[in-house]
């Protein structure tokens, strides 16, 4: 039997760092979740052990924990991070943010605290070549996902092969390079430990590709078996200060938009001065029943220049009744689904428009439609012509006005993701001051939207261009012969 004094000689030789790597290795997280509150009571951050047990589950390939601020995301992402490394010699990470100096300035910040709160000692940070390395032999590289239109599929990222990988405020992080990172995770010792590759995002709610394919599915019950979404409020976390809760309060006299986001963790809730729709009547797109049937109409958005989808639209008035989608097929495929809306919803060709940039003037010359350019000179309604900068942007301020009216119904059959794409480009019609010192009407680029949602605004322009045929008031030729 050990005495006293060979006990404590026993744990002389053990430093804490050791008990700590241990106890998490064995997944008991109480040394991080545990604690004494700012006023001496012992309380349990659960939201927190929640998300280390999911990390160390070895059941998921992306995990996103967010829902508002002071939740304790970037301690919880700091901890894991430290221990895998510690508990796997030679295994590889990253951490990675939009821009590197906010990993600098913010995340190590966070990085050394927890180190040393834990007891590591063994490691170093190398700010030439921005990379940890421990005495081990494990590393953790900072990587920027920056995204840069001289580089659009990300080569910069590189091709390291990672053990697994963090992404932080992933709010800010074009979809095509979380893709890219994420690709490099579980080739790096993975059998050898027994270690899932998973990727472990962070963000406060912001409405982007994050929301829609981890929030809004977990919603909805469809979220992917090997993906985990968790949210966590700032009031489930029993270590913040009572001074931050209540700065973070007083935010919501001044910013309701930023208040419902960082407080509440609500999602859905952004209040965009530029954002030209309503939300509460983008929701209601799929409701307004009340909305009459009218003439038939098409509307055709093709893939340009081979990329991004096709999207058309058979409408009666200002009712979609159907839509055909295509993911990258030939101009044959898209001119043969408009002639089949086309005969089915007795459509005549004065009454059917399709995209005649890039690929779509093949379109339009095979059916026969109308096309439609979105950098025309905007319709005249008057003396004096629109101030729009072309008639793209004229059509999309009058779509937001017919959707703030309510006068718009998406009355197909659609997937929710479907549902909730549209959803998020009529949030992207959005005013933005004239790059040209004038004073014409703008609207947020495709450019920049495909930057922020990681995708095309497909949906939007088959949209818009249904108010291309009121602005004109085009009167179809009735006498229309269908062979």
């Amino acid at each position: 039997m050990i005495d006293q004094k060979q006990l404590a000689r026993l744990e002389s030789n053990v430093k804490l760092i050791d008990i700590h790597a241990a106890l998490f290795k064995q997944g008991d997280f109480s040394f991080i979740v545990e604690g004494l509150n700012e006023h001496g009571l012992q309380v349990v951050h659960e939201k927190q052990r929640k998300a280390l047990e999911i990390l160390t589950s070895n059941k998921y390939e992306e995990f996103l924990y967010g829902g508002a601020a002071g939740g304790a995301k970037t301690w919880t992402g700091c901890a894991w991070i430290l221990f895998m490394a510690k508990n796997f010699p030679n295994t590889k990470y990253f951490i990675a943010r939009n821009e590197l100096k906010d990993i600098i300035d913010s995340v190590l910040v966070t990085f050394h605290k927890v180190a040393r709160e834990y007891g590591f000692d063994d490691y170093k940070f190398n700010a030439v070549k921005n990379w940890i390395t421990f005495g081990n032999g494990s590393h953790i590289n900072f990587i920027e996902i920056k995204y840069k239109p001289s580089d659009p599929m990300f080569e910069d990222v590189g091709s390291t092969e990672y053990t697994a990988g963090w992404i932080e405020e992933v709010g800010e992080i074009h979809e095509t390079g979380a893709a890219v990172i994420s690709s490099r995770v579980g080739r790096h010792l993975n059998g050898k430990y027994g270690i899932k590759g998973i990727v472990f995002y962070t963000c406060n709610p912001k409405r982007n590709w994050a929301k829609r394919d981890f929030y809004d599915k977990d919603i909805n019950g469809t979220l992917e078996d090997e993906k985990c979404y968790l949210s966590c409020l700032i009031t489930e976390n029993p270590f913040i200060e009572e001074d931050y809760v209540n700065k973070l309060r007083k935010i919501g006299e001044k910013d309701k938009a930023l208040y419902e986001r960082l407080f509440k963790g609500n999602w859905d809730y952004e209040d965009n001065p530029n954002q030209l729709c309503e939300q509460e009547m983008i929701d209601n797109v799929f409701k307004n029943d009340h909305i009459d049937e009218g003439k038939t109409y098409i509307t055709a958005d093709i893939a340009r220049f081979g990329s991004d989808k096709a999207i058309v639209f058979a409408w009666r008035g200002w009712k979609i009744v159907e839509m055909l989608e295509f993911d990258l097929s030939k101009t044959t495929d898209i001119s043969a689904g408009i002639m089949y809306l086309r005969r089915k919803y007795k459509v005549p060709t004065t009454r059917a428009v399709a995209d005649a940039d890039g690929v779509g003037g093949g379109v339009v010359d095979q059916t026969g439609v109308k096309g439609f350019k979105n950098g025309a000179r905007p319709i005249r309604s008057g003396k004096d012509m629109p101030n729009y900068r072309n008639l793209q942007v004229q059509c999309l301020y009058a779509l937001a006005d017919k959707v703030n009216d309510g006068g718009l119904w998406i009355d197909c059959d659609l997937t929710n993701k479907q549902r909730a794409q549209i959803k998020e480009d009529l949030s992207q019609i959005q005013r933005v001051p004239s790059k040209r010192g004038d004073n014409k009407l703008d609207c947020k680029a495709k450019g920049d939207i495909k930057t922020d949602t990681g995708r095309s605004p497909d949906y939007r322009d088959a949209l818009l261009m249904r108010m291309w045929f009121d602005l004109k008031k085009n009167r179809a030729n009735l006498t229309t012969i269908w062979n």
